[in-house]
């Protein structure tokens, strides 16, 4: 029987995110795939939040994100189709949530699961089994046993784990088949909803004059790489042009899995521009969905019925074209013969979260936990939430405490930590409801009050764009993190429980460059201790390490080198880099404009280098930070330092 520390049933983006993670504090899993190939449709369009910041945290690179995925320029609503002039635009492309990284992308999910699967390949402490459908688990007092069929040889196989991860889908085996029998299921989250919806994956090539030799626009001056921004403008497009249908519309740059130019293989979502430098032809693909009313039934004819919605989004009145169409009498509508339709057909959703995450040694993550409707981005970024949640977590508990020199080995506490991070996830899919539901409230309103209410709104604030920023920083921050969570694993009344931000630091001594989340993730330690200031003495150093010491904790817990910001760009000259207390910290300053450029990284508007220590109390000198971007505690004194060091041991441990 093979053993590891952790079976992970699924190698969707959520167990391959929590396998990788794992596999960076040295916690070996065992990945379990139904499939053997990924799935070509790539289900998700979007993710929103945090998301690329934690797949960077995890090793998947800018350069790589690039070839899958292409960041959100913004949000559009409309009160008729996606070529009309939008009500309201959200701007994505600004750094509203101080994270570095872009708000929301659009991405190809299979390139994704690629990337994933890549890392997961290289790791030795990832097995990744394709071809195996799960059908048996057992749970023991001390492990849980995997029984699952290998499709290819075929045997049937156990594998023997301390915990079992259901990452396997809403209709997965973990959850359907085993946890429900213990009384765990999906029930209607914050936000109500259930629909149908059309979902049509497209293929779309531009005309030409040689193509299309009588189509209009060329007497009109237009090549066809205009024709892009005129029938498919860029962005996030919501619409609702009819009295009964919403739609969603999205894009998508493509290329393929091995980073070179997209072929002729156009998958969901698909936008390939001509321009871009990444591509060869002018050929795109797109997405187009629109949500069905109530008992609504789609004809026989699904295309016929899906032409007959995007008609009028590719058809353009002469009024909005060059020399306001003077020559033309009628409008102008995209060739139907350069839309070619690879798939369409319907597809339910509903917001829905599990009344309990885990029994015993069996846990849930990702869509096996919870759903979304298609219009917030929150399938897979929630997912990818759970499971950096998760894996610190799953190091301590698969990985145990070490033997300690003054006191007895104590054990972590399985339920509480898995409490704790129960809540704190049910309160970020709430919240993740919350966004898709104002989503919702736009896209499916039918009162044209409301809209030109919204409009008036948006206009008025183009002359105040200090109020604007604010409000617009307000709605897309993520800094009270999981502040709100009764008894999650932070003390809110020292300053825990809110969510670093993300900038540019470069070491005192060598000035590398790198993002202040990869910085605390170079410990292994489920909490990092930050000083918020400069020891002025070699003395209060020698303080700072001995509060540490007394405690004797193990190395998983709390990291052995404390990380210290160097915001005053300046270090007392008592302390030299050479000096021995401070080797045995980690000295950051926030990057310079100069050192970022030369680096060759570009920020995105608004980023702000105080952003960092913005995000703490200004009394604070000392900090507790997890591995997940959580402050867990913030501390003026040692003595408070050593006390909440104390608490935070007694919450993880049976101490």
């Amino acid at each position: 029987m093979h053993e590891t520390d952790v079976v992970i049933v699924g190698a969707g983006p959520s167990g391959l995110s929590l396998a990788v993670a794992l596999s960076q504090l040295q916690i070996k899993s065992v990945v379990l795939e139904k499939q053997h190939d990924i799935c070509e449709d790539p289900r998700a369009i979007a993710l929103a939040g945090d998301a690329c910041r934690i797949l960077s945290l995890i090793g998947i690179t800018a350069q790589e994100m690039d070839q899958i995925s292409q960041p959100l320029s913004g949000v559009n609503f409309h009160d008729s189709t996606f070529t009309s002039v939008p009500f309201l635009q959200l701007e994505h492309n600004q750094d509203w949530s101080e994270q570095l990284l872009p708000n929301a992308s659009v991405i190809l999910q299979p390139g994704l699961e690629q990337l994933l699967r890549d890392r997961a390949q290289a790791s030795r402490y990832i097995t990744l089994k394709l071809n195996c459908e799960v059908v048996g688990i057992v749970e023991n007092p001390s492990n849980v046993e995997v029984t699952y069929e290998q499709k290819d040889t075929p045997s049937t196989c156990v594998v023997r784990g301390k915990y079992a991860i259901g990452a396997d889908g809403k209709r997965g085996f973990v959850r359907k088949q085993f946890l429900e029998g213990k009384g765990i299921k999906q029930e209607t989250g914050r936000y109500r909803y259930e629909a149908t919806w059309v979902a049509a994956n497209l293929k779309v090539t531009m005309p030409t004059p040689s193509t299309h030799p009588h189509f209009p626009l060329w007497d009109l001056g237009y090549e066809p790489d205009e024709l892009w921004d005129l029938f498919w403008p860029g962005g996030f497009q919501h619409m609702q042009n009819e009295p009964s249908l919403a739609y969603v519309f999205s894009y998508i740059l493509a290329t393929d899995y091995n980073g070179g130019p997209a072929s002729a293989i156009i998958l969901r979502c698909l936008w390939l521009r001509a321009d871009s430098a990444l591509l060869e032809k002018n050929i795109g693909g797109t997405a187009f969905e629109y949500e069905l009313p109530p008992n609504f039934e789609l004809p026989g004819d699904a295309v016929e019925h899906l032409k007959q919605q995007m008609e009028p989004h590719l058809t353009i009145e002469p009024s909005r074209l060059r020399g306001q169409g003077s020559r033309l009498n009628t409008p102008v509508r995209f060739p139907w013969d350069c839309v070619e339709v690879l798939r369409c057909g319907p597809a339910h959703f509903a917001q829905k979260v599990v009344n309990r995450w885990f029994d015993g040694r069996v846990i849930l993550i990702g869509d096996a936990a919870h759903v979304f409707p298609p219009f917030g981005a929150q399938g897979i970024a929630s997912g990818i939430r759970d499971a950096l949640g998760l894996s610190w977590r799953l190091h301590l508990l698969a990985g145990g405490t070490e033997k300690l020199p003054h006191k007895e080995t104590a054990s972590f506490n399985k339920d509480s930590l898995l409490l704790a991070w129960s809540r704190e996830r049910r309160h970020g899919v709430d919240e993740a409801a919350k966004m898709t539901a104002a989503n919702g409230t736009f896209l499916q309103t039918k009162s044209q009050v409301l809209r030109w209410a919204v409009w008036c709104a948006d206009a008025l604030l183009s002359w105040m764009p200090r109020l604007r920023l604010s409000l617009l920083r307000g709605h897309f921050s993520d800094r009270d993190g999981v502040r709100a969570v009764k008894d999650g694993f932070f003390l809110e009344d020292q300053g825990g429980g809110t969510r670093t931000a993300q900038i540019f630091v470069q070491g005192a001594r060598d000035r590398s460059v790198e993002l202040s989340d990869h910085v605390f993730r170079n410990s292994n330690a489920a909490l990092t201790l930050l000083i918020l200031h400069h020891p002025e003495t070699e003395q209060e150093w020698t303080a700072i390490q001995q509060a540490s010491k007394r405690l004797d904790l193990p190395a998983n817990f709390l990291t052995e080198k404390a990380i210290c910001l160097n915001d005053k760009n300046s270090v007392s000259p008592e302390l030299q880099p050479e000096s021995a207390k401070i080797q045995s910290s980690r000295m950051l300053t926030p990057a310079t404009a100069g050192a970022i450029s030369r680096a060759g990284h570009k920020p995105l508007p608004l980023y702000d280098p105080c952003a960092f220590r913005k995000r703490f109390q200004s009394s604070a000198r000392y900090a507790l930070i997890r591995s997940d971007f959580i402050i867990f505690s913030q501390a003026k004194t040692l003595e408070q330092l050593e006390d909440q060091i104390s608490r935070a041991w007694e919450m993880a441990t049976d101490s």
